[in-house]
């Protein structure tokens, strides 16, 4: 019987929740903003941004073995397939073209909704996809992986899932009078992704230096990592406290309330990261996103009942 288990564990299925939490955010304020959504285009758009993220696993998994930054000597982070031997490296690139594949034929069906804004936002997450790690103009080492973060894990998916659905029900017009909402919204998840590959960077501070993987973190050092993470998750309060007051939504409260005590917590740990487990605060990060989008689904529809 075939062994899926390294597929599994090359696809990092404890970091999906960077790609789940944009699009149920992006589906919640849809909801708020149309009284309704398109289940079936939300769920391809949920599924397209899993197969995006997962493919993008798999490069990185394969191009940072090529390149040398994940080696058995320094590696800190959970194991790669490609660095183990488990995987070929060659298998990997060729599964990783496959989900590609699979995302252009069901963004095709997306495009035929959304028309040709979603064909570029498609092939865009594609291509920085790859080459986030790959070629030596690689994104992740050249200190532009927060940015990468910021646009493909927050606002993107976020702003793009609301204009599907806005198109999905002829709203269009409804779409751009809420832009202001659409934005603090996308940049909230959006902050809280980039703060998940921010302990990425910090966790794997010595290894990315030595192999010239020049992140914010290897540029800026430890201690503006710390400083960066905090920035983020307090970006994502202050847009959350927005979003109540545009929303004037009540069970948005709690919502705030819960940010504040969790988001202080983080924070606390990442300040003393040489006594604290950073991938138990990488995945604990990863949970908060998702945590956000949970948030901002029952605040919207306990404010519709």
């Amino acid at each position: 019987m075939y062994n899926f288990k390294p597929w599994i564990l090359a696809s990092r299925p404890k970091t999906l929740f960077a790609s789940i939490s944009p699009v149920l955010i992006g589906l919640s304020i849809s909801f708020y903003i149309f009284n309704d959504i398109e289940i079936i285009v939300g769920f391809v758009t949920l599924i397209t941004a899993i197969m995006l993220q997962i493919g993008s696993n798999l490069a990185n998994d394969a191009y940072d073995f090529l390149k040398g930054a994940d080696n058995s000597i320094d590696r800190t982070g959970p194991p790669r397939m490609a660095q183990q031997g488990v995987l070929k490296v060659n298998l990997i690139i060729n599964v990783m073209y496959t989900i590609f594949i699979l995302c252009v034929i069901m963004g095709y069906y997306l495009a035929l909704i959304g028309g040709w804004p979603i064909v570029i936002i498609g092939l865009a997450s594609i291509f920085f996809a790859i080459i986030y790690t790959a070629s030596r103009f690689a994104l992740a080492y050249n200190g532009l992986g927060d940015l990468f973060v910021l646009l493909f894990f927050g606002l993107i998916p976020t702003a793009g899932s609301i204009y599907l659905q806005a198109q999905a029900l002829n709203n269009i017009d409804l779409f751009f009078k809420n832009y202001f909402l659409i934005l603090i919204s996308s940049i909230s998840i959006g902050a809280i992704n980039t703060a998940i590959l921010v302990i990425n960077n910090l966790r794997d501070y010595s290894s990315d230096k030595k192999n010239s993987k020049n992140t914010l973190v290897v540029f800026f050092g430890t201690k503006f990592a710390c400083y960066e993470y905090a920035f983020l998750l307090f970006i994502n309060l202050v847009s959350v406290i927005t979003i109540f007051i545009i929303t004037k939504n009540f069970w948005c409260v709690p919502f705030v309330f819960l940010n504040t005590i969790i988001s202080y917590n983080l924070i606390n740990n990442i300040f003393n990261f040489e006594n604290f487990d950073l991938n138990k605060l990488l995945e604990k990060t990863a949970k908060y996103a998702f945590l956000n989008a949970l948030f901002f689904c029952f605040s919207v529809y306990l404010e519709s009942l």
